[in-house]
């Protein structure tokens, strides 16, 4: 359902208007200026619990078996990454 409200209406309801989105969530209410719809208040998408994890899996199945890649441990070398401006030749 749908509710068209002025932009000045919706500043002085806005407590109310939350309050009644959770009661209905379905609800959308259009925020006009000067007669014109600038904006909408609804309530977020609900999303489950892991889902971009298991988007993130899905992705990687996609693009095929984990590369193995060359190792550079930046640990010991340390002073290399750090003080490249002192490096004497």
């Amino acid at each position: 359902m749908k509710t068209v409200i002025s932009i000045s209406e919706a500043r002085k309801r806005l407590p109310g208007i939350i309050k009644s989105l959770r009661t209905a969530p379905d609800t959308v209410y259009q925020v006009t200026v000067h007669d014109e719809v600038v904006a909408e208040i609804r309530t977020s998408p609900l999303v489950k619990p892991g889902a971009a994890a298991e988007g993130l899996l899905k992705l990687r199945k996609k693009t095929g078996e984990k590369r193995a890649s060359k190792k550079y441990p930046i640990s010991e070398n340390v002073k290399d990454h750090l003080y490249v401006a002192e490096k004497k030749p």
